[in-house]
């Protein structure tokens, strides 16, 4: 009956994983692992390892899929830096009509949209260390909202598909420094 127990719950370890790699909802996954984790906890405990038991427990299943939870949660947010002007009277109509195409865009995609302004620093910079997934600016010249991102951003291609018949926007991608058009 002693041998029964382990191989019951190494057979569910195969379960688990096989269930991890093959799930598509997020949320699910971090549970799966974090059940991973306390199995394999109660086996290495069943096997006369208590200290490597309770480190299982405390990185298998707590640290990692916190750190899973908070990455995820990452993704599901699209930063946005506000530069343009808004004290321009000309623009108010077009910039309501920005509004609406990113209230659009994260709506479409299910992601929450965070508005900032006021930080300083080149395009190539703030998308690479700062995270922020689009830079809006005005460029007086050819009179359109410049949207600016990484080009290596699946989002970026969405929004340039998106905002195609837009004659006032530009999206502009950016790769290493460089912006590509």
């Amino acid at each position: 009956m002693t041998n029964i127990i382990p191989t019951i719950l190494q057979v569910l370890l195969i379960i688990i994983a096989l269930a991890i790699v093959f799930h598509k909802e997020n949320f699910t996954i971090i549970i799966l692992i974090a059940s991973f984790g306390l199995i394999a906890a109660t086996l290495y405990a069943l096997n006369q390892a208590p200290d490597v038991a309770i480190a299982e427990v405390a990185i298998g299943s707590a640290i990692i899929p916190l750190i899973y939870v908070i990455s995820i949660s990452r993704q599901r947010e699209f930063i946005v830096l506000d530069r343009v002007n808004h004290d321009q009277h000309d623009l108010d109509e077009m910039n309501e009509e920005i509004y609406k195409v990113m209230t659009n865009f994260v709506n479409d995609y299910d992601l929450r949209l965070n508005i900032c302004s006021d930080i300083q620093g080149s395009a190539e910079e703030l998308t690479k260390e700062l995270n922020v997934d689009l830079i809006i600016s005005y460029n007086e010249e050819l009179k359109k909202f410049e949207f600016k991102g990484k080009s290596s951003s699946i989002l970026m291609k969405r929004l340039k598909e998106m905002t195609k018949d837009y004659t006032y926007i530009r999206v502009i991608a950016l790769k290493e420094g460089e912006s590509i058009d």
